[in-house]
């Protein structure tokens, strides 16, 4: 059953027939809180989790407020044109296993975009995607533990779909674009949220039955950061290496200069060369 929740004043301009009609998971976005303008979807879909709602209930936004990314950072998000979603999942795991749910997210966005547009985006460690070695779109996880367990995590994720360079804040102009302007023409925003979900099911079952090495390789297939020079921030502090590889647990394998390596679980990467 296909059980929609709006706002006050919501419209239908992401919840057209096409999902209705389209939607062919068994259990994720079938309750959607959909609104007009929020001031973020993940802190809405935090409130509903901690109340109980289902696991693969969706916030949904055709426009944020104070739209969040990773730290104090936010994701611009006009009214319109880019997606802005989230995502509530019960895994029930250790945390140790958070890192791959946000990988797993990636490798969805990624898959839904190639298989909607025919573009080639990739993922960089840990949480963006890239088209053109611009940016596209984020994600945002934040997860709620249960005792020795994760007891809700919730996936966030903003796309910029069909934003125009002018829909984009100056600083940011250099180095992020939108799904339109490298397509050069319209994406239909409703179809890719579907695809998106689909593929995030899937890879989630994958999830839940403990078959992370198919994630990780699905990571490594559309990296954009392995193989790569890259630049590590970590509390003020820089690391420079060479991106080898993921970890079981996909942190970041890093050889730095004479061959000592390291595992990075969080911080901020730069990518500084191909190898």
């Amino acid at each position: 059953m296909f059980h929609v929740e709006h706002s006050m004043e919501a419209s239908s301009s992401l919840l057209s027939e096409q999902i209705r009609v389209g939607l062919t998971t068994k259990w994720l976005g079938r309750t959607i809180y959909y609104y007009d303008a929020v001031e973020s979807t993940n802190l809405l879909a935090i409130e509903l989790a901690q109340q109980g709602t289902p696991e693969g209930t969706v916030v949904l936004a055709d426009q944020q407020l104070s739209g969040r990314g990773r730290g104090t950072r936010s994701w611009h998000s006009p009214a319109g044109v880019g997606i802005y979603c989230s995502v509530v999942l019960r895994p029930a795991t250790a945390p140790a296993k958070a890192q791959l749910i946000s990988l797993m997210a990636g490798v969805s966005i990624v898959k839904a975009i190639a298989l909607r547009t025919g573009l080639s985006p990739r993922v960089k460690w840990p949480n963006d995607i890239l088209i053109n070695d611009k940016k596209v779109a984020g994600i945002l996880l934040e997860s709620r533990m249960s005792g020795a367990q994760i007891g809700h995590s919730v996936i966030g994720f903003g796309i910029n779909v069909n934003n125009a360079s002018t829909d984009l804040p100056e600083n940011i102009q250099m180095n992020a674009s939108s799904l339109s302007m490298e397509l050069k023409e319209p994406v239909d925003r409703s179809t890719l949220l579907i695809e998106i979900f689909t593929e995030l099911e899937r890879l989630y079952h994958i999830f839940q039955h403990g078959d992370f090495p198919i994630i990780l390789e699905q990571w490594r297939h559309y990296s954009s950061t392995l193989g790569q020079r890259v630049r590590i921030w970590q509390k003020d502090e820089a690391t420079e290496g060479i991106a080898v590889d993921l970890t079981e647990d996909g942190g970041l394998l890093v050889r730095l200069e004479g061959g000592k390596q390291i595992v990075i679980h969080a911080g901020d990467v730069a990518h500084l060369s191909i190898l």
